[in-house]
């Protein structure tokens, strides 16, 4: 392989690294309000003491999914529901 082409491969290999580390720093500054109100409100409903019939936290879920749907969810009520029960396992 000729010297000159591997040193253009590295270069273009270093552009594209630098290109690349631009676009998770541009990432990282951006604010996603869905993903911020999924673990605000999944917070809120697994802290919250409910009642026998469990209408406190369908009424959360059910207030916490319309204002999902105006950031952008796509699911159902009954989706949002599982996904703010959802627990993380436990190792």
């Amino acid at each position: 392989m000729p010297a000159g082409r591997l040193q253009n491969a590295l270069s273009a290999l270093g552009d594209a690294m630098h290109e690349v580390n631009a676009a998770i720093e541009e990432m990282r500054k951006e604010h996603d309000p869905l993903a911020s109100h999924i673990f605000v409100s999944r917070r809120h409903y697994q802290n919250m003491s409910d009642s026998k019939g469990g209408k406190r936290h369908h009424v959360s879920a059910r207030v916490s999914w319309q204002k999902a749907c105006d950031l952008g969810f796509r699911g159902n009520l009954g989706e949002w529901e599982r996904l703010l029960a959802a627990a993380a396992r436990r190792a």
